[in-house]
């Protein structure tokens, strides 16, 4: 498994992964229902974005996952991860994806602190956050986009040890 910048090329996979009904609503969102051309034209300038980093994680030559780094302040930033296709859920690449992340922010980057927040009902998420040495550090509502209920959100952090 390895973390690589996004390439054009990868615009229909990642489309196809966020019109997908069960990650949207580990998310709290609707399934994307833009045209493909106007994700192209989102996704192209999101990822070229200065203040977030955006990668794809890629296993057997193939692209399963994106993750990003975003929100940065305060000495840290922000996490976000999905695994797309259902086939490679469960696999160890999201734990993966998030201790390289870790270090990455850690270490390339200097930040002390990595955040990051799921759903009270995604407990692959919140696993894989306690499985990469994360804690929880509080919880409060959200109203969902997908169906307009109310959540429950976990908020998780990581400190650079030290700090």
């Amino acid at each position: 498994m390895l973390l690589r910048p996004p390439r054009p090329s990868d615009v229909e996979v990642v489309y196809e992964w966020d019109r997908d009904p069960e990650l949207a609503a580990w998310n709290g969102r609707p399934p994307l229902s833009i045209s493909l051309e106007a994700a192209r034209r989102d996704y192209l300038a999101r990822w070229r974005e200065p203040g977030v980093r955006t990668f794809i994680i890629e296993a057997g030559g193939e692209p399963v996952g994106m993750a990003t780094l975003y929100d940065f302040r305060n000495g840290g930033c922000d996490l976000g991860i999905k695994i797309g296709p259902k086939t490679e859920r469960g696999k160890g690449y999201a734990s993966e994806a998030v201790r390289l992340l870790v270090e990455y922010a850690f270490n390339e980057l200097g930040l002390r602190v990595v955040r990051g927040s799921t759903l009270a009902h995604n407990h692959r998420m919140q696993r894989v956050f306690e499985k990469c040495g994360f804690r929880e550090v509080g919880d409060g509502a959200l109203i969902s986009r997908f169906d307009n209920r109310r959540y429950t959100e976990l908020f998780y952090e990581r400190r650079r040890e030290g700090t």
